[in-house]
């Protein structure tokens, strides 16, 4: 190897082209008539039609320090799901549909089997959502990254008609809030959950009383994605307002979507993952501080005129998700926990 070349200066080509090739056959198969020409161009082209007056809606997000978690278990296919999921939902957030999706993987030194389980779940969350994924980049970059490191991006675009828009304009005092069920901590919340294991001395190959895995699979547990049940639900009832609750909890979430209203919640009307009694706990944090942090069993909260609420309750239950009435749309702004 000369002296002064990529190589030796820590990115490896051959290891670049090798992840190519592994995720080809995975990023093709969510590929419809939509998406224009074959993977492997500059930029994914889609084909945008059958709208009347279409708004675009797009997000990018990270999986933040969830990623360390895979690290130290070696498990990797979940993130590709966790990034897919968590930019799906903020498309849907906005009453669009989500469309399609592109990942970006950048790390110390590029490990190929690694970034193929990576992109490989995020091509299987995107099957399940019916989303194209149209393109990505990996990235070796050794002295931003230390070899190990490794970091994992999304960016999702969606669209609806501009009629379809949820905004929360429409949202009034005396509407219900319906709350639907999160799979675990999600992608939000990591640096405090892995603090509170660390100082309890607590492994990830452990599982502490009251779990039915070890701590490390419940925590590597993909963020949920809502598409389908959110799609059925605005077919049923009159949706003013979706929130996903990501960083910020409840509190820092829902407020965005009441149109400067706010809301009193029923703390005790959910049921809460033992996950998040167990980082209560092992931490002794404050229940203010889980509220700011976690969205402690809550992932998407939908708000509906109050007669519409059973309804709404059924469809999302018929769909497969646990829901709750959680509470109430009032005049004062902020969200009140009672």
């Amino acid at each position: 190897m000369p002296e002064n070349s990529y190589e030796a200066a820590g990115v490896s080509v051959e290891r670049g082209e090798r992840a190519v090739d592994l995720l080809r056959p995975a990023i093709e198969g969510t590929h419809g008539p939509e998406v224009v020409g074959s993977s492997g161009g500059f930029a994914g082209l889609y084909a945008l039609a059958g709208y009347r007056d279409p708004v675009l809606a797009s997000t990018i997000d990270g999986v933040g320090t969830k990623v360390l978690v895979a690290r130290e278990m070696g498990r990797y296919y979940s993130l590709g799901a966790d990034i897919v999921n968590h930019c799906a939902n903020d498309v849907l957030a906005t009453g669009a549909r989500p469309l399609f999706f592109l990942d970006y993987v950048a790390s110390g030194r590029l490990d190929p089997e690694a970034v193929a389980g990576i992109v490989s779940g995020a091509a299987e969350a995107c099957g399940h959502l019916g989303v194209a994924l149209i393109g990505g980049e990996t990235a070796e970059m050794p002295g931003i990254y230390d070899e190990g490191d490794f970091e994992v991006v999304g960016v999702c675009m969606g669209a609806c008609e501009r009629s379809e828009v949820v905004s929360g304009e429409r949202v009034r005092p005396g509407d219900a809030v319906l709350g639907l069920a999160s799979s675990g901590l999600h992608t939000n919340g990591y640096s405090l959950a892995r603090k509170v294991l660390a100082d309890a001395g607590v492994s990830y190959s452990d599982t502490p009383e009251g779990l039915d895995r070890s701590i490390g699979e419940i925590y590597l547990e993909p963020h949920r994605a809502y598409v389908q049940e959110i799609e059925a639900l605005r077919e049923a009832v009159d949706v003013r307002g979706i929130s996903h609750v990501t960083g910020g909890g409840l509190g820092g979430n829902l407020p965005r979507v009441l149109g400067g209203f706010g809301a009193r919640l029923d703390e005790g009307s959910w049921e809460e993952p033992a996950v998040f009694g167990l980082i209560r706990s092992f931490g002794s944090v404050p229940e203010d501080e889980m509220r700011k942090v976690f969205n402690l069993g809550i992932g998407l909260c939908a708000v509906v005129p109050p007669e519409e609420a059973e309804t709404g309750l059924e469809v999302l239950r018929e769909a497969g998700c646990d829901a709750w009435r959680i509470g109430g749309v009032v005049e004062a702004g902020g969200v009140a926990f009672v």
